[in-house]
């Protein structure tokens, strides 16, 4: 098995920025270490990525959190 390469906000933004420069999705998924499926999904959402860089999110932030809801559905099943 692979093992799983998330990225960080930033490192999103720069991939979409390499993209927008030309580069094949073959070049970003040797350098990024991902699959083409997720750098697809990267691509396909970069709108949401760059209002999270504009809205001063946590550049290091690799992913959403869940909704408290859902975090405390996920504590109860875990007890």
């Amino acid at each position: 098995m692979t093992e799983r390469n998330t990225l960080t906000l930033s490192e999103k933004i720069q991939l979409i920025r390499e993209h927008e420069n030309n580069v094949s999705y073959r070049v970003l998924v040797e350098k990024y270490k991902i699959s083409i499926g997720r750098v697809s999904k990267i691509i396909k959402r970069k709108i949401e990525y760059i209002e999270d860089v504009e809205n001063n999110e946590n550049s290091n932030k690799k992913r959403n959190l869940r909704d408290e809801i859902s975090q405390q559905v996920d504590q109860q099943v875990y007890e």
